[in-house]
């Protein structure tokens, strides 16, 4: 959460603090990577009362990470599309950074967040759809009663049971937020949690398995979908999975609590909820960030690779002669923003060479899913789509199940699984929303396509990193992402504005 408390570094700090006075400078603290969690660290640490040295060292030639965006020129004009993040959650973490560090708000930095209204459309493979993510003031509206009217088309009494799951995952939100996420303990929260928790026999109990609390709560598959399509976006499934133990909530499962994510994003007056867009796209997001960082004193290297980290500092080199040797800068503390998985057996591992190479550890850690993302800047608009849209399978049972498979059966890793049609997957229109995403009359869109992850190649890791990277890029060949394309244009068509959407694409679309 943007390292809104920064106790923890104040104490570690404490124990190199004579270290470093005792050779007469502020001591210093280098952050590795130069994403938002290492801008929003950097900013906390330089705004508190410790003088100290802050410098952050990024690879890339601009900070920020996947948080940002990049523009396609065409004919037509410029298309702005997003390199990671599409929708802004927990508004008020972000708010707090720039107060806390500044006494100015996100507006004095440039960047404006405008909530989603609805929040989100739900697109089924029957074609019926409906919207989501009203607040408060806004439960009265015309759309939001159709789209009651609607859950209780799905089943008797649909949108009285929504409410009561809102009112459960709203419990999980307020207590699972400050006391496991920001750790900061909130004991006035856990009343609720637990009534919550056991109510009707612990019918929601928030360690089951996700579909274990959807069967006792609702009977039609759609409303079932409606409640756990966040899933999607953690990489795990909702369904139980009977030949893992617990029903597979320690590996590939969901466990109810991550309805909280429903919560985050669709109840209707919870102090957290709402989905944001930030004018301007995401890197709107970095540079605010970046520039209050800069304001508080800290020194921003770009284009600078770490190598290696031990107790003394960091080697790194400049990223375009990465291979011509190393230089040291020495640290009091060392921060590493970077991929715990990919750190552990790069910059922290016990090779002696101090060389940029790609690897990441997969004895300890077992992981969700990966994404196939296409961008496309289209010359028409895209009017059936909102902001943010999901396409679900929900016909069946067994075919709402069989669309999660991809995140279940990964055993095999990498692009060789298979991709079972119709799967469910996310679209985002910015434009919608922020008008300045495309030019007028056209649509910039981006897809997000659950699929299986990386599969190790130990071989590689003594490959400089560029050779590696294009040769696990082989994984996910040409061909796969063809058959995904197509299979996904095809479902897009079942909308009416969305039909022979690939004659509509312009520059060069990239996947």
């Amino acid at each position: 959460l943007l390292c809104k408390y920064t106790f923890i570094f104040v104490s570690i700090f404490s124990i190199k603090k004579s270290r470093a006075l005792s050779r007469g400078n502020p001591p210093r603290i280098v952050i590795v990577g130069g994403g938002v969690g290492s801008l929003a660290t950097a900013s906390r640490i330089a705004a508190s009362s410790v003088d100290c040295e802050v410098i952050i060292l990024e690879k890339n030639a601009r900070v920020g990470g996947r948080c940002g965006s990049f523009d396609i020129e065409t004919v037509h004009g410029v298309f702005r599309h997003e390199k990671g993040p599409s929708l802004l959650l927990l508004k008020e973490v972000y708010s707090d950074l720039f107060v806390d560090c500044s006494q100015k708000n996100t507006e004095d930095y440039g960047l404006s967040l405008k909530q989603c209204i609805p929040a989100y459309q739900v697109i089924f493979d029957d074609g019926d759809c409906i919207e989501l993510g009203f607040p408060q003031e806004k439960s009265d509206s015309a759309a939001d009663q159709i789209s009651r009217l609607k859950m209780d088309e799905y089943e008797l009494n649909g949108a009285r049971k929504w409410d009561e799951y809102m009112r459960a995952t709203a419990a999980f939100l307020d207590c699972g937020l400050p006391n496991f996420i920001e750790e900061k303990l909130e004991l006035t929260t856990f009343p609720a949690f637990l009534r919550e928790a056991l109510r009707g026999y612990g019918k929601a109990w928030p360690l089951k398995p996700h579909s274990d609390v959807l069967d006792a709560t609702f009977s039609s598959n759609k409303m079932k979908a409606l409640a756990s399509f966040q899933n999607l976006y953690v990489g795990l499934e909702p369904f139980r999975n009977e030949n893992e133990f617990g029903g597979g909530v320690i590996r590939k499962t969901a466990p109810a609590v991550f309805g909280l994510l429903a919560a985050i994003e669709l109840h209707p007056s919870n102090k957290n909820a709402g989905v944001f867009a930030p004018v301007g796209g995401f890197q709107a997001v970095t540079d605010a960030m970046e520039e209050l960082a800069l304001d508080l004193g800290v020194t921003i290297l770009c284009e600078t690779t770490v190598n290696k980290v031990d107790s003394e500092g960091v080697y790194y080199s400049k990223t375009e002669d990465m291979y011509e040797g190393n230089s040291f800068l020495s640290a009091d503390i060392v921060l590493i923003n970077a991929d715990l998985p990919f750190a552990t057996e790069t910059i922290l591992s016990k090779d002696p060479s101090q060389r940029d190479r790609y690897d990441w550890n997969d004895r300890d850690f077992d992981y969700s899913s990966g994404v196939i993302a296409f961008h496309w800047s289209l010359n028409v608009e895209l009017t059936d789509l909102n902001t943010h849209n999901v396409f679900l399978v929900a016909e069946t049972r067994e075919k709402a199940e069989a669309s999660w498979a991809v995140l279940r059966n990964q055993k095999s890793g990498g692009g060789n699984n298979l991709f079972l049609e119709p799967f469910n997957f996310y679209v985002h229109r910015a434009s919608k929303t922020d008008p300045t995403a495309a030019p007028e009359g056209c649509d910039a869109a981006l897809i997000l396509v659950p699929c299986s992850t990386l599969l190790r190649n130990e071989e590689l890791a003594n490959m400089p990193r560029d050779e590696a990277l294009a040769a696990y890029q082989q994984q996910f060949d040409d061909r796969l992402i063809t058959k995904v394309r197509e299979a996904v244009l095809r479902r897009l068509s079942d909308v009416k504005s969305l039909v022979d959407l690939e004659k509509h694409m312009r520059g060069r679309p990239s996947d």
